[in-house]
């Protein structure tokens, strides 16, 4: 039987909504094998959903005495989320090695205009998204999501992530209203980004918090793109992405049901390999 497991949650530490401890007793009770705290690595700019200097060392704190105080009941693990943002972010080595991480999930939340230098928030509400490929890009949707997957691609090849979060986020608010994801220069780029993934050993997740939230009609990402990992040999996970104790196991099964339905036989996590 496949275990529970989830290694993409946030907590009051960054954007989360109860405390770290509050995740890991719902994981106990839901019998989980696995959690992973993934809070939202410090960026060099004022927000509301990152973490800060400050709370970055009281989350590794609370998370390592979290690890001791349970370890007989669940595998708990520490985790970051960390942006990349060229000219902006941290390298991932630095976390992993200063830290130390048991794990990173590489993202793309901020998309950064390589001459501008402006930022493209592609996750705050759908005007916020909008106004930036307006005011960034000059209304060119193809370029802004061109931009995404080429930070993604530069986040792979420079960074490494261990896992990728929510690949096409980029899709979330357009839902085929600015762009098609089935055009072929949007597969171009889709495609040129998991060959790069693919020969990086990255694992992709498939993250159902998009589904489970209303933000999006289908997951983190679409089944074309999981069939193209499947036929690339790409290493894939399911994530909740959970911001609530609740979340963590939203979707889970539905996630691997998926995952059966286009033809993976197994799910690989940081810490083991599952058959499906």
């Amino acid at each position: 039987m496949l275990p529970l497991y989830n290694f993409h949650s946030h907590s009051l530490h960054c954007d989360g909504k109860e405390p770290l401890e509050e995740y890991v007793k719902a994981a106990i009770e839901k019998k989980f094998k696995h959690l992973g705290f993934s809070a939202h690595s410090p960026l060099p700019f004022p927000n509301e959903w990152s973490l800060t200097p400050e709370s970055f060392k009281q989350y590794v704190q609370n998370a390592r005495h979290l690890i001791e105080k349970y370890k007989d009941d669940i595998q708990l693990h520490l985790g970051l989320e960390i942006d990349y943002i060229p000219g902006h972010s941290e390298d991932f080595e630095g976390f992993m090695r200063n830290t130390p991480l048991d794990y990173n999930i590489g993202s793309i939340h901020l998309v950064r205009h390589e001459e501008s230098g402006k930022i493209w928030f592609i996750d705050g509400p759908v005007e916020g998204y909008i106004n930036g490929v307006n005011d960034i890009f000059k209304g060119d949707f193809r370029e802004a999501v061109t931009a995404f997957y080429r930070q993604t691609i530069d986040m792979v090849k420079t960074q490494r992530p261990q896992i990728i979060g929510h690949i096409d986020k980029v899709k979330m608010h357009n839902k085929q209203r600015w762009f098609s994801t089935h055009e072929k220069w949007y597969q171009d780029l889709v495609e040129e980004t998991l060959q790069v993934v693919a020969e990086h050993g990255c694992i992709v997740e498939l993250n159902t918090r998009g589904v489970y939230s209303g933000k999006t009609d289908e997951f983190f990402p679409s089944d074309d793109v999981m069939q193209k990992c499947l036929e690339m040999d790409i290493p894939v996970m399911v994530n909740t992405d959970a911001h609530h104790p609740s979340q963590l196991d939203m979707l889970f099964t539905e996630g691997h049901n998926r995952l059966k339905e286009i033809g993976f036989k197994s799910v690989t996590t940081p810490f083991g390999v599952y058959e499906l």
